[in-house]
């Protein structure tokens, strides 16, 4: 027996939830999330919608955890962890505010930050 038809027939018999509902919630429930676009130069908001900074790269740390490589306005690259990432729009939203991102410790790059993108005048 499978983990839905068993958690279908576990539904019936305690809940009193019909077959058809108890599968069309598992099936729901164990959908995978959607995949997400990582773009060089993509935008990165804090869950209070706030620009942390614009993505570079992804790395794996230390630990063996992925994490988005960020540069802020102040041009300094800093590790985001990927808890609750998701996509917002041309870029992506993280689980934190711009307080944790600053209070990160900015990665010692070896070769120079890249300029700021000239604004176009007119």
């Amino acid at each position: 027996m499978t983990r839905t038809a068993a958690f279908a027939a576990l539904a019936v018999l305690a809940l009193g939830v019909p077959a058809h509902a108890a599968v069309a919630q598992t099936a729901t429930a164990e959908a995978p999330p959607p995949p997400i676009s990582l773009e060089p130069g993509a935008p990165v908001r804090g869950k209070d919608g706030v620009v942390l900074g614009h993505l570079q790269d992804v790395q794996v740390n230390a630990a063996g955890a992925q994490e988005l490589l960020v540069r802020g306005a102040d041009r300094r690259l800093r590790a985001v962890p990927l808890n609750g990432i998701r996509q917002d729009g041309a870029g992506v939203a993280v689980d934190w505010t711009m307080a944790d991102f600053m209070a990160a410790p900015p990665i010692v790059e070896t070769r120079p930050a890249p300029a700021p993108a000239p604004t176009p005048q007119g």
